[in-house]
């Protein structure tokens, strides 16, 4: 299939509906890491062989990750004319009886979560399947973990096979690279400026702001990066989120290109990302194969080569400028700034670094308009963020929400509350470099700004839910050790002094410290965070001053077993 201008992608979309909608029964199954580590991969050919064995006309279909990791291995049963339902765990021994469910043309009861009888995908409008089997069963809409939601970057996943092309054009795919051709470079970074995208990362830096700085910059030679560093411990988002969707990401940088003028991106992901990176790669194939990347795509003139460039997955290399040198092939340490990468990045050339989330948020943007997009969220954060919940919560997984949304809703009516009916205590936002915010805060919203004045981060979009149990003392140690492990050790003050806050740790959960030590423990971190050169040392300090602050009774717990 070979797609050499827009009325040829209006023709493959109409041809590429069919697998999505078959005149037969279609069966999906999440295949994502989440999935694969309870038992999809098992539950998968269990359903081949059981399908065919009793002559079942249906599809079985490998496809993403759909968010609820706490129920997989997740199976969606698409019956023609019926709302599909969603089923789970269903582990291989759950196979014959779900099986047997559908010959008798009955709900398998026992692990039917939700019936979907319509989807109000944002690119292709309202999609209906038929209707819910009368009240048997919750509906998509009244789902607690769904109810909240708003799928714009995950309208895909776990619903189209990663590694069909047809089936993301089949869903809008490639539509808003049509568009964009349609548009001037410059009108495209200006809808970006206009929609109030920040950077899915770290400090949340205006999208357009980066992208005209790169435009700018004269040179004969730009690149882009899409960075997939994913290095934080309990965070595996980007990863699911490319195991089921790339081609969104591929799309993405693609418009960057030709609004930037870039012909060559890479990349960066963790090389222990086995699954991504062969979706992924597939992914590159695939669109290089239709004529979606390459020379000359859909006619427009404008030419892009994609590179993956795999890594240690040290959390160091997540920084840019960490990045930049990694793929250069050099150490992977920071260097100063400015220059900004923008202006001299990859091989001395103006770069744009986005990371995966970013890269996606862009055809949406483009088809949906910046007007539409800044509708979504707070004032000053627009649109969704995908967020990773995980820790001593009920309902771990892989959520999307407004801008805006509270961690209350988050942790309550999402993440179903704290696991086997603990009480609150704290939430980690924003990976170790966020702070650990007390119950008390619970109203705080998923917005950059608000968080930071908090004391926390966003970044990314961990969420680390941590339960009345847990000691606070030993949460900062472990991050503490974590960032001494992570260091790449070019600054004094983030190599030797986080060891040394490590030290102190140690000793106050020995039995060993005094209360003296937590005034130590403050003046320690001030010239870490003042004097390291990147984010990793000037945040390191974070998670021992966030629980100083708000549950200094865990630290002075130990102090008086000495006293």
């Amino acid at each position: 299939m070979k797609i050499t201008d827009i009325q040829a992608l209006v023709e493959a979309k109409s041809k590429a509906r069919e697998p999505l909608f078959p005149g037969s029964m279609r069966i999906t199954i999440g295949t994502a890491s989440c999935g694969i580590a309870k038992g999809a991969a098992k539950t998968l050919q269990a359903l081949k062989t059981g399908i065919a064995s009793r002559k079942i006309a249906a599809q079985v279909v490998a496809v993403g990750c759909n968010g609820l990791c706490h129920k997989e291995p997740i199976v969606e049963v698409h019956i023609p004319g019926k709302a599909k339902i969603v089923y789970g765990p269903i582990t291989e021994k759950e196979v014959s009886a779900l099986l047997q469910s559908i010959v008798k043309d009955e709900l398998y009861r026992d692990r039917a979560l939700l019936g979907i009888d319509a989807e109000n995908h944002i690119l292709e409008g309202i999609i209906r399947y038929g209707e819910l089997p009368g009240n048997s069963i919750t509906s998509y809409k009244d789902y607690d973990f769904y109810r909240l939601q708003h799928k714009v970057i995950l309208r895909n996943a776990g619903v189209i096979d990663p590694e069909n092309i047809q089936e993301y054009i089949a869903r809008g795919g490639y539509s808003s690279l049509a568009k964009a051709f349609r548009m001037k470079p410059a009108d495209i970074i200006q809808e970006i400026i206009k929609s109030g995208l920040r950077g899915r990362g770290g400090g949340g830096f205006p999208v357009g702001i980066k992208w005209k700085s790169c435009r700018e910059t004269k040179s004969s030679k730009k690149y882009l990066i899409c960075n997939v560093s994913e290095g934080e411990p309990g965070i595996g988002m980007h990863r699911s989120f490319l195991e089921s969707d790339p081609h969104s990401v591929i799309e993405g940088l693609i418009i960057g290109a030709y609004a930037i003028g870039a012909q060559e991106a890479y990349v960066y992901i963790r090389d222990n990302y086995r699954l991504a990176v062969s979706r992924l790669q597939k992914a590159v194939s695939e669109a290089t194969e239709a004529g979606l990347l390459g020379k000359n795509i859909l006619g427009s003139g404008t030419s892009l080569a994609i590179k993956i460039k795999e890594g240690g997955g040290r959390f160091v290399c997540g920084e840019e400028t960490a990045l930049i040198a990694c793929i250069e092939g050099k150490i992977g340490e920071p260097r100063q700034r400015p220059p900004f990468p923008t202006i001299s990045g990859l091989f001395g050339q103006p770069t744009c670094i986005n990371n995966v989330e970013t890269w996606a948020n862009i055809p949406v943007i483009i088809i949906k308009g910046s007007e539409w997009f800044s509708s979504i969220g707070s004032a000053n954060t627009t649109g969704t963020k995908v967020l990773s919940l995980a820790g001593d919560i009920a309902c771990p997984g892989m959520i999307e929400v407004p801008m805006g949304t509270s961690l209350k809703d988050v942790v309550f009516t999402i993440g179903g509350g704290v696991a086997h009916g603990k009480a609150l205590k704290g939430i980690q936002t924003g990976g170790p470099s966020g702070g650990v915010l007390p119950a008390r805060m619970i109203d705080l919203k998923i917005d950059y700004d608000e968080l930071k004045a908090a004391g926390s981060l966003l970044g990314s979009g961990g969420m680390i839910i941590m339960s009345e149990d847990t000691d606070m003392v030993k949460i900062a140690r472990y991050f503490t050790e974590f960032f001494a492990k992570e260091s790449c050790g070019k600054c004094t003050p983030c190599r030797e002094g986080i060891c040394r806050i490590g030290d102190m740790l140690d000793e106050i959960i020995a039995g060993q410290g005094t209360e003296q030590y937590l005034t130590y423990l403050e003046k320690m971190s001030r010239p870490i965070t003042e004097a390291s050169a990147c984010a990793l040392g000037k945040t390191a300090p974070v998670p021992v001053l966030s629980t100083l602050k708000h549950f200094r009774e865990d630290y002075m717990a130990y102090i008086k077993k000495i006293a």
